[in-house]
């Protein structure tokens, strides 16, 4: 199934709960006639990696988003703050939070979950890592396609530092209660104080 297609399901259940007939159904209007077992197959399995909740609701089946898993989940939350982030930086600023958060080169398969492609960028090298191998088999999470190549940091550029600091203070402002802790003046970005302390 197509990313488009997973976006209109996640979509579709994010503020109420269908049953496989509803979203049968709404998954026609949107153009999607599929047999109602490949949909129930698919449901299946979103449910089993944690997108979604299933609840029996007699006579039949009823599903909702997981907002819960999803708020945890490495791979969505990155791809959703790195969005923000300067083109030029994206990519680098991707694989040098996931090596510094994993301990490990990060694979092409992690970049495609958080939208990234790999390309050429002066702060990122293809690992040579002579444990890659153990590396990918330590994961137990999904499975790394073989010979799935893997990345890692050229050095350190300030830059992808800064912009790196950005997107992990704001997905830690998200998860974390910070009422009564906060200044109630203007927040100001890592990136912007630095460009104002630079003038």
């Amino acid at each position: 199934m197509s990313e488009k297609f997973f976006n209109i399901i996640i979509n579709m259940l994010k503020e109420r709960q269908l049953s496989i007939s509803s979203i049968s159904r709404q998954l026609k209007s949107e153009g999607y006639d599929q047999h109602r077992l490949i949909i129930t197959g698919y449901l299946r399995a979103l449910y089993d990696t944690g997108y979604l909740i299933e609840q029996e609701i007699p006579p039949s089946k009823v599903y909702s988003y997981n907002h819960r898993g999803q708020e945890t989940d490495l791979y969505r939350i990155l791809e959703d703050r790195l969005k923000d982030v300067d083109p030029e930086y994206r990519y680098p600023v991707a694989v040098y939070i996931l090596t510094s958060l994993l301990n490990r080169p990060c694979f092409r398969y992690e970049l495609s979950l958080i939208g990234i492609t790999p390309q050429s960028s002066p702060y990122v090298r293809e690992s040579r890592n002579e444990r890659l191998k153990e590396f990918r088999e330590d994961i137990s999470r999904f499975d790394i396609p073989e010979g799935d190549k893997a990345y890692e940091m050229n050095g350190h550029d300030a830059g992808v530092i800064l912009h790196s600091s950005d997107v992990i203070c704001g997905i830690m402002k998200n998860l974390l209660d910070l009422t009564g802790l906060k200044s109630r003046y203007h927040s100001t970005r890592i990136t912007e104080f630095m460009e104002h302390k630079d003038r």
